[in-house]
């Protein structure tokens, strides 16, 4: 059969469509993520065949495969109840930049190959491709949701030994596996000896670490550390009618308190309540010698009326220790040194020197412990576009072309510190995840090093409906509970909630869409996994190859314009 470019744009598809199938939440066949570069490897080999003895880029074909798995496992972000044109941004953003800077390993591949040799480019892919899912955990423009080692977040069994090499270990499994799988099949076509080898070779890369997980799966005890009686609340607003507006916030918040109470007992210690739970109307008065806070500022939440009626809450349910979600404010001392993304008080212009005033907004958690001061967290990997403008320190003030999606839009401010939020009366050292910090695994890993015994993730998943959307966040919490080997706790506002032990399994979880509390006990594990640990060592190993690989591409290059300028 003529190889011809219809046929190299097909198995360029067929690798897209294999990731799709792959992808939890939209074919969710897992073992399928073994397979799906080969027909986008073999398709190279087709293009260098048809264009032999011409340049010609590949980089097209791999854009339409990446872009193909993109599309059809994140097409729910066009799913938000907003007009067209927000629709469109906020939907073909992230398609568009992650497919492009997926390209990146193909391009780095196809150098080391014409430099090195095909050894060398298939090295080349593997550190390239690993320092980018770690490099994309990390920036302004940061969306790890794709990284190829999550597609197992629905299989924890397979997956134990990522409490040692987190999350990025299975994405350093599933590419030896396709490129061993790779080189068998063309070694099988064109009759070389070696093919027994090699087949062996695959079935024991594929194999093995999946009969060690399972014997870890079945020795490891999901129940460490002393037990502790929590309840989720999924109170069911909607986002759009009646989350930031439609209903009074304290109604709302009352109607959360209601779900507690139909499942709490006397020894319920925890109860948590998901992402922007608390919406009090904030504002400040500043006609007095000191400002007046009403609403939930942070320089005094203990005097907002959602604070004031979560304490009246606690004085029936002594024991309990409440984690709920909000959106809040700060308002910075007078001279202080701000920066993007604070926001003027004042919105006149030409104010004396120090007259203006600055505060920050906040996509936060409020911890009120069973006794002591309350503790507030406020989120710190924030969504690109939608909570934070990309690289606005340098671009400054462009928080107006943000999505806005209710109370958590707009540049909002991130804290430093991975903060343990602390109950001493249970022993409870919680670690808070808003939404999407549930993602990030070296960040989680953070809190818990700090001292962090149960994880608490808080989220809002309704804005993109009944979707594959919420189904994919969720597999972050077992994957979390696995690297860290602590339980997870989570409240989602439309669902899932739940609760996953401490090998990644889910209990409990509730129907989408329906007003619910669920209790169950969890266990508070103190031990330190070797990720917790030492981080993301695959991630890093990677990036300091990728920095010598490319530092050897450069010279590489440098000494062949030397080697032609020279001849001529």
């Amino acid at each position: 059969m003529p190889t011809t470019r219809i046929r190299v744009l097909l198995w360029a598809a067929l690798s897209g469509a294999l990731w799709a199938l792959a992808w939890p939440a939209v074919g969710g066949l897992s073992f399928l993520a073994f397979a799906a570069w080969w027909p986008l490897l073999h398709a190279e080999r087709l293009h260098d065949e048809r264009t032999a003895g011409r340049k010609r880029a590949f980089v097209p074909y791999v854009l339409l495969a990446v872009f193909i798995w993109n599309a059809s496992c994140s097409w729910w972000f066009f799913c938000v109840s907003e007009p067209l044109g927000t629709r469109l941004v906020s939907g073909f953003s992230p398609m568009v930049v992650n497919s492009l800077l997926m390209v990146i390993s193909w391009w780095i591949k196809r150098l080391a190959g014409r430099a090195f040799g095909a050894r060398a480019a298939t090295f080349a892919f593997i550190a390239s491709w690993l320092a980018f899912e770690r490099l994309h955990h990390g920036w302004d423009l940061q969306w790890p949701w794709f990284s190829i080692g999550n597609v197992f977040g629905t299989s924890p069994h397979w997956i134990q030994w990522y409490e040692i090499t987190g999350m990025l270990g299975g994405s350093l499994w599933v590419l030896l596996v396709n490129f061993m799988l790779d080189r068998t099949i063309t070694e099988w076509k064109g009759g070389r000896r070696g093919t027994l080898r090699n087949t062996s070779a695959v079935f024991v890369l594929t194999l093995l670490p999946i009969a060690l997980s399972l014997w870890r799966f079945t020795t490891v005890e999901a129940d460490r550390g002393p037990g502790l009686e929590a309840v989720v609340v999924q109170p069911c607003v909607d986002p759009y009618t009646e989350k930031f507006g439609g209903v009074d916030p304290l109604k709302q918040l009352d109607g959360m308190l209601a779900l507690a109470r139909t499942v709490m007992t006397d020894s319920t210690a925890l109860v948590v309540m998901p992402e922007t739970a608390l919406q009090e109307a904030t504002y400040v008065d500043m006609n007095g010698p000191v400002p007046v806070y009403h609403g939930l500022w942070e320089n005094a939440i203990e005097q907002a009326r959602s604070t004031q009626r979560l304490e009246n809450f606690q004085e029936e349910h002594r024991h309990a220790a409440v984690l709920t979600g909000m959106s809040s404010m700060f308002l910075f001392p007078k001279y202080a040194e701000v920066r993007p993304p604070a926001k003027p008080l004042y919105r006149e212009e030409g104010l004396p020197e120090g007259e203006q005033r600055w505060y920050e907004d906040y996509n936060a958690a409020l911890f009120l412990p069973a006794k002591g001061p309350a503790d507030v967290y406020n989120k710190s990997k924030l969504v690109a576009g939608v909570e934070a403008m990309p690289f606005e320190e340098v671009l400054g003030y462009v928080s107006d072309l943000s999505v806005d999606l209710g109370g958590v839009s707009g540049s909002l401010g991130t804290q430093d510190e991975r903060k343990v939020l602390v109950d001493a009366s249970s022993g409870l050292k919680l670690v808070p995840a808003i939404c999407y910090e549930s993602v990030f695994g070296e960040h989680v890993a953070a809190h818990v090093r700090n001292g962090g015994n149960l994880i608490a993730v808080i989220t809002n998943d309704a804005w993109w409906g009944d979707s594959p959307g919420y189904h994919q966040h969720l597999t972050f919490s077992s994957i979390r509970a696995i690297e860290t080997r602590r339980d997870v706790v989570r409240s989602a506002n439309t669902g899932i909630s739940c609760f996953v032990d401490q090998r990644g399994v889910i209990a409990r979880p509730t129907a989408w869409w329906v007003a619910t509390a669920e209790r169950r006990t969890v266990h508070l594990n103190s031990e330190l996994t070797f990720f917790v640990r030492y981080g993301d060592l695959v991630g890093r190993a990677a990036v300091i190859v990728t920095l010598a690989l490319l530092v050897a591409l450069s010279f590489h290059g440098l000494r062949r314009r030397m080697r032609a300028r020279t001849t001529r």
